[in-house]
């Protein structure tokens, strides 16, 4: 049983981070303009999403070595992706004057879903 779900976790994570990477603020698909937010902000929140990713890989890769004390972790990033995508998709931050671009609402919503899987197998293995 843990094997299928810390495997399971390590795959929710690295898809849940590729699927991250494209969607960087100004990058290929995230095409609003942050000019209006405080660079601090707006560098912090890189910051943030880049050690999301990283932490994500890590715990991943612990996950795909069988270790079961991954789940707490993976229920803390889980929940910070879902923190992420539903702050952007409430329009709570970042608030800019564009628009958000189809594309980027598409991949939100599937890392949103991805990220509450996470979550719910991620509970399932605490309690197993």
């Amino acid at each position: 049983m843990h094997d299928a779900l810390t495997l399971a976790v390590a795959v929710l994570l690295v898809a849940m981070t590729l699927i991250l990477t494209p969607m960087a603020p100004g990058g290929i698909i995230d095409t609003r303009d942050f000019a209006p937010l405080p660079r601090w902000q707006f560098t912090l929140f890189n910051i943030f999403l880049v050690s999301l990713g990283l932490a994500s890989f890590v715990v991943a890769g612990f996950s795909l070595s069988g270790a079961t004390w991954v789940y707490v972790p993976a229920i803390v990033l889980g929940a910070l992706f879902i923190a992420v995508y539903a702050a952007d998709l409430a329009e709570v931050f970042p608030v800019v004057p564009d628009r958000m671009p189809s594309q980027l609402l598409v991949l939100e919503v599937i890392n949103l879903a991805l990220a509450g899987t996470l979550v719910t197998l991620s509970i399932r293995g605490v309690l197993t």
